[in-house]
């Protein structure tokens, strides 16, 4: 979803947006439910929505403050209430770190932990639950506590406030290229925190869970056919796992033939430069059939070698199921619904975090599944940017790699020796993967990804018959589906353009630069001395930026882009463009920038540029099958 996209929703919701920062705010502040939460991260999403104006601060600022209230009252009455049970209470019976390190800062700031605390993530929800077990008198509680949430409230929503003022400064291709970016970090973030979250929840419970299992799979014979293989270390569960295989082979077979989802609308096409195109084709080549091949070949002999047979035949069979996969996608379907390098990456990599995660205590298991996880997920992306795959078919090969790591995982470490896992395993696996990443970086260059822009040629009269048509309709913009017009079509050249503008009042924009962008932090500058920020469309930024003022003090702001055509008796280049309208805002006193008017506020460009107003040129409008009116502007 574009940005445009996230502030409309919130606009026309203004409600459940409220209702969704009391419902965070108030699970953040709870005991135990807020260690759970990323509550920062999204706390710092809605400070970005007030920053970019969709939502408004005093009623966010209400919502948080009434959500964090009620969250240490629902603390502090619990510590209150059930101050006897709750050292033997989960999960306090199971990490009792967590409330220890409530009890000392307590002890240490007194009554004061109570405000103190609410800025401290790791104690924000257990000091109140502490503070009811310690017996503190309510009326005290409740004065330390709403004084800490009426601070703290605008403190953790300022960041994501300023990061939102500068997205909507930047609006259109700065903030989506920054957007962009930080959203490849955020969701290698959530691969390794949501890793790192789950196996810190199983870990401790695997015990339990596989004596679960056993009971289970006794009292239901066909579960037990199934499972009791894989979990009993007695049992041969190559059978087993076959079976297994088999299984969600013959389900993604199923549901691939049933279900056919379509592509979402995304596309990196604006931003892609030959440097990206470069890296992510490297970066692909991890889940390439070879690379598969070549790991389990140096990984194959290794175990060999240390005559870890077990732990090999495993290897086997998840090199099998993934190679089976690949093939059944590239044959079985005219379009997969699942994206094979991602699965392939997915089982390598999983499996060799299973077997080598035991060697790596002192550092913690979960930080190498966190980092095979990153690389899982930055594979997944690599594929998107560069068109070779769709979300849905990298999210669906994610689920079933997944299904078959998790059965694969739990007979691997119930069955696999102990040798298998070592520190020199998982140096060679690396070792293996970087000549893989270099291997493919050698044969690639950033100059292959280079590509002169084709261009066309028409003679006027074909552009002005129907050629016209063949012009792009819509700006192409990054994330999103195309939907801004580009009513403009304009045979000249830039200077040409510019001239003829200059004579109707426009005046060439203030482009960004270190020093222009010190003109909106001045309270004195007027509107046209603001930087307009570049707009692309596909791979190219506009070419001519100019403003126009219009009534209630608002300004028309041209552009012009490539479109690829020249005129063929002269030569003169064929650009797109469009007008829009952009509005003078100011932030905090004295923050000026520019914003663009609603959409039903646009100006007609055929109505702007009409004959009558563009003197020594010729104006022809036109109506493109959309139904929307565009006009067609050149030399007399």
């Amino acid at each position: 979803m574009s940005l445009e996209a996230v502030h409309l929703w919130v606009g026309q919701h203004p409600h459940l947006a409220g209702l969704a920062v009391f419902a965070i705010v108030l699970a953040e502040s709870l005991a135990v439910v807020g260690l759970l939460l990323p509550g920062t991260v999204l706390i710092f999403t809605f400070g970005t929505l007030v920053g970019g104006g969709s939502m408004d601060f005093v009623s966010t600022y209400a919502w948080a403050l009434s959500g964090a209230l009620l969250g240490d009252g629902i603390s502090f009455w619990l510590g209150r209430s059930h101050r006897q049970r709750i050292r033997t209470t989960w999960p306090f019976s199971r990490f009792p770190a967590v409330l220890e390190r409530g009890i000392g800062f307590f002890r240490r700031y007194g009554g004061h932990s109570v405000l103190f605390g609410r800025f401290f993530g790791a104690v924000r929800g257990i000091v109140p639950l502490v503070a009811g077990m310690a017996g503190m008198p309510s009326g005290r509680f409740v004065g330390y506590s709403a004084v800490a949430v009426a601070l703290w409230v605008p403190v953790f929503l300022a960041p994501g406030i300023l990061f939102g003022a500068s997205l909507e400064l930047a609006s259109g291709t700065t903030a989506r290229l920054v957007g962009l970016g930080l959203g490849l970090i955020a969701l290698l973030w959530l691969a390794v925190w949501l890793t790192a979250r789950v196996y810190a929840f199983l870990q401790p419970r695997a015990r339990d869970l596989i004596l679960l299992m056993f009971r289970f799979a006794g009292e239901h014979r066909l579960f037990g056919r199934i499972t009791l293989p894989l979990l009993d270390s007695e049992r041969r569960d190559y059978g087993g796992l076959a079976l297994v295989g088999g299984l969600i082979l013959a389900a993604v077979f199923a549901v691939g033939r049933l279900f056919a989802v379509p592509p979402l609308p995304v596309s990196f096409a604006a931003w892609r430069t030959p440097e990206a195109d470069y890296g992510f084709t490297v970066l692909e080549s991890l889940g390439s059939r070879d690379a598969l091949l070549i790991e389990f070949g140096v990984l194959a002999l290794w175990l060999s070698s240390h005559r870890s047979f077990v732990a090999l035949a495993h290897w086997l069979i998840a090199a099998i199921f993934a190679l089976s996969m690949g093939w059944m996608g590239d044959h079985a379907f005219a379009a997969p619904p699942f994206d094979t390098h991602v699965l392939r990456g997915c089982v390598a990599s999983g499996f060799v975090a299973v077997l080598v995660a035991p060697a790596f205590r002192k550092i913690g298991g979960r930080v190498v599944y966190a980092v095979a996880a990153a690389l899982v997920v930055a594979l997944g992306f690599a594929r998107i940017y560069l068109d070779r795959s769709e979300i849905p078919a990298v999210l669906f090969a994610l689920a079933v790699g997944l299904a078959w790591l998790i059965p694969l995982g739990i007979a691997c470490r119930r069955h696999c020796e102990a040798k298998a896992a070592s520190l020199g395993a998982a140096s060679l696996v690396t070792a293996c993967l970087t000549l893989v990443l270099a291997a493919e970086a050698v044969r690639h260059g950033p100059a292959e990804f280079v590509h002169d822009p084709l261009v066309r040629r028409m003679t006027t009269a074909e552009w002005l018959a129907d050629g016209w048509k063949r012009l792009p309709a819509y700006r192409l913009q990054p994330l999103g589906r195309p939907h801004q017009p580009l009513p403009l079509q304009w045979a000249t050249t830039l200077d040409a353009a510019r001239e003829n503008l200059e004579k109707l009042g426009w005046r060439m924009a203030v482009p960004l630069s270190w020093m222009s962008a010190l003109q909106w932090f001045n309270p004195r500058a007027k509107p046209e001395e603001w930087p307009v920020l570049a707009r692309f469309n596909e791979d190219s930024e506009d070419a001519l930026r100019m403003l126009h003022p219009e009534n209630d003090g608002r300004w028309a702001v041209l552009r012009l882009w490539p479109s690829r055509y020249v005129l063929a008796e002269s030569g003169v280049p064929l650009w797109v463009g469009r007008i829009d309208l952009l509005e003078a805002a100011n932030r905090f006193g004295f923050l000026g920038y520019f914003r663009e008017a609603r959409a039903s506020d646009r100006i007609d460009a055929a109505a702007l540029l009409a004959p009558e107003r563009v003197r020594g040129l010729v104006a022809t409008p036109v109506v493109r099958d959309a139904g929307y009116g565009a006009v067609l502007i050149r030399e007399r």
